[in-house]
């Protein structure tokens, strides 16, 4: 039985520049504002030579690092398959916290168990489908991260998605906090959708008041939209018990709440039609497939927060699902967010991924099906803290 002998830890830094204004207007020059945040990547040993990694992509915030080398110490010197074990005894002793550092573990040793048998993680898991249909998920407009920001560039990109065959098309708006600007990006979208794809929106817990949501809820209800994300400030049962009483459009809950049992509850309480996971946010694969295991035991649908290959692959085995969320996308600065860390161009999170079915690929090879440039990695002001089975 493959032994766990090593986990490294790696911190590093990615930066993403600021090409436009908060207006969506392309700055002049060709120096512009920059914002470097630390991501973070696991990679792990056995004592045979079984290797397994994963990078965190937009997810998970550098402050969980601590709770990976926390998560760490449980897994070392003890066997590869002892996966559900572990996460119990995360589950447990970090009760107090959000628990947010182990997802990167459980995928690494996800990605190390498909690669110790050949297998991709989605045969592991169960296979379910082998195409994935597609959203857009726009990057919040008013941001300077791209063109996005008015009600007319939302329709613009809308038509653009719908034109080129992609079935769904979700906004993160303006970010003003404001409801009228919210519903304005929201019928811009539709407008440039013209019912030729889904339509959703993701405030992103923007709205300050209830009476805001339920302005937002009829905007949706008008334009039919397919579902509707966090609305408001707080995760209250009430108040979205009372969303869910008046809207008819799907309400879309818990990405910004943590644990399994929190989520359920939820739905089990009335305050939501759908669940989120996401295998950064949530305990990793294994606590994506736990929820989406408990939804469908309730009858009610899970989707999957988020891009990356550990999304994919948990997707191409939940049968109670139904989009995969592509971004943060813009038309102009395309991906800004995510990374570059995959090696060679077989593998991507931009339009360039969705078939003419309207759809994204599984990875077909072993484990996550990726490969890591950790040369691009490790150049990028990187730590490296390396832990080992008996020091």
């Amino acid at each position: 039985m493959s032994t766990i002998t090593e986990v490294d830890v790696i911190t590093f830094d990615h930066t993403v520049a600021y090409r436009y204004t908060p207006s969506g207007e392309l700055r002049s020059g060709s120096q512009h504002p920059t914002r470097t945040t630390r991501r973070y990547a696991v990679r792990i040993r056995t004592a045979d030579g079984v290797e397994g990694a994963y990078v965190t992509l937009w997810s998970a915030p550098p402050m969980a690092v601590g709770q990976v080398e926390a998560g760490v110490k449980t897994i070392l010197g003890r066997p590869l398959s002892h996966r559900e074990l572990f996460w119990d005894q995360v589950n447990r002793n970090q009760a107090k916290t959000d628990r947010i550092g182990y997802g990167a573990i459980d995928i690494a040793l996800w990605d190390a168990m498909g690669r110790s048998c050949g297998k991709p993680i989605a045969a592991l898991l169960g296979q379910f489908r082998e195409r994935l249909p597609a959203y857009v998920s726009t990057v919040g407009g008013g941001h300077g991260l791209g063109a996005l920001g008015t009600p007319e560039s939302y329709r613009d990109y809308a038509d653009a998605c719908a034109a080129a065959g992609i079935p769904g098309y979700k906004i993160h708006g303006p970010g003003t906090g404001k409801v009228k600007d919210e519903i304005a990006a929201l019928q811009g979208a539709a407008e440039g959708s013209a019912g030729r794809s889904d339509v959703m929106t993701d405030p992103g817990k923007g709205l300050p008041t209830l009476a805001d949501a339920l302005k937002l809820g009829a905007a949706c209800d008008e334009v039919g939209a397919f579902w509707w994300e966090d609305p408001m400030r707080d995760d209250a049962r009430l108040s979205h018990q009372i969303l869910r009483q008046r809207v008819r459009t799907p309400l879309l809950l818990t990405e910004f709440v943590r644990g399994l049992e929190q989520r359920v509850e939820l739905a089990i309480q009335g305050a939501t039609d759908f669940l989120r996971a996401d295998p950064e946010l949530d305990m990793g694969i294994t606590g994506v497939m736990k929820t989406a295991h408990a939804a469908e035991a309730l009858g009610i649908d899970m989707e999957v927060h988020a891009s990356g290959p550990a999304q994919r692959h948990c997707m191409a085995a939940i049968r109670n699902t139904n989009y995969y969320e592509l971004g943060l996308l813009d038309p102009a600065s395309g991906n800004p967010l995510h990374p570059p860390v995959y090696l060679g161009d077989d593998y991507s999170e931009d339009l360039a991924a969705v078939g003419d079915d309207g759809c994204v690929a599984v990875p077909t090879g072993p484990g996550l099906g990726v490969e890591y440039d950790w040369d691009r990695i490790l150049a990028s002001n990187a730590e490296v803290k390396a832990y080992r089975a008996g020091d």
